[in-house]
C-alpha cells in the first residue's frame, strides 16, 4: 500500500514541477511579448537566399526565351513561389520572433511585377512584405520603423543593415544557390547564424 502512495506522491510532485515550469515560461513569454508590443519592435528578413531558397524560381525564368530581368521574367519569378523552399533555421526563427510579438517585415530585392500572390502567401508571418528593386536601398526600409534585427545573406545586406543602424545577422546561402556574388561570410566581422544554409 505504501508503494502505491509513494508512486502517487511522486506523480503529483512531477506534475507540480512541470506546472511550475510552464507557468514560469508563460510569465517570461508574457513579459517579453508585452515589452516588444509596447515598443512596437520589428525585425526584417531579406527574402532571396535568406528566408527562402529561391534558385528554382529563377531557374524557371532563365529557362524561358524571355530577356533576363525583363518585366515578363520577373512575372515568372514572382509567380513561382510554389517551387521555392523556406530555409529551415531562418524560417523557424522568423516564426519564433513573431510569437514573441515582433512585427516581421520581408524585403525582396525584386520589382513588384505580379507580386500580390507572393505577398499574400506570406501574410500570416509578415505584417509587411516590401518589394525593393535594388539591394542598395534596403536601409531606407529599415530606417522607417523600430527595427532591432535584420537578417540577410549578402555583403550588401550587412552593409545596408549597418547603414540603418540595425543589428544585422548573416544567413548562409545554400550551396546550391545560383547566385554566387556579393557573398563573403565572416569577412565583415558580422555574426553568422550557424546551420542557416539549409
Amino acid at each position: 500500500m505504501s508503494g502505491i502512495v509513494k508512486a502517487a506522491k511522486d506523480k503529483a510532485e512531477k506534475a507540480w514541477t512541470t506546472t511550475k515550469k510552464v507557468v514560469a515560461f508563460m510569465m517570461v513569454w508574457g513579459l517579453i511579448f508585452s515589452l516588444v508590443t509596447i515598443g512596437r519592435l520589428r525585425v526584417a528578413f531579406d527574402y532571396d537566399d535568406t528566408l527562402v531558397f529561391s534558385t528554382p524560381a529563377f531557374n524557371k525564368a532563365f529557362k524561358t526565351s524571355l530577356q533576363p530581368f525583363s518585366t515578363q521574367f520577373w512575372s515568372i519569378v514572382n509567380s513561382s513561389y510554389d517551387i521555392e523552399r523556406p530555409k529551415l533555421i531562418p524560417y523557424a526563427m522568423a516564426w519564433a520572433l513573431r510569437v514573441f510579438g515582433f512585427k516581421v517585415t520581408i524585403i525582396a530585392a525584386r520589382p513588384n511585377v505580379d507580386g500580390e500572390p507572393l505577398r499574400k502567401e506570406w501574410r500570416h508571418l509578415a505584417s509587411q512584405f516590401v518589394f525593393n528593386e535594388t539591394r542598395e536601398t534596403k536601409h531606407h526600409v529599415l530606417k522607417q520603423g523600430n527595427y532591432v534585427l535584420y537578417f540577410g545573406d549578402s555583403d550588401s545586406d550587412i552593409a545596408q543593415g549597418r547603414r540603418a543602424k540595425v543589428f544585422t545577422v548573416r544567413i548562409k546561402r545554400s550551396p546550391q544557390s545560383s547566385y554566387k556574388e556579393d557573398y563573403h561570410p565572416g569577412t565583415l566581422n558580422e555574426f553568422v547564424l550557424p546551420f542557416s544554409d539549409r
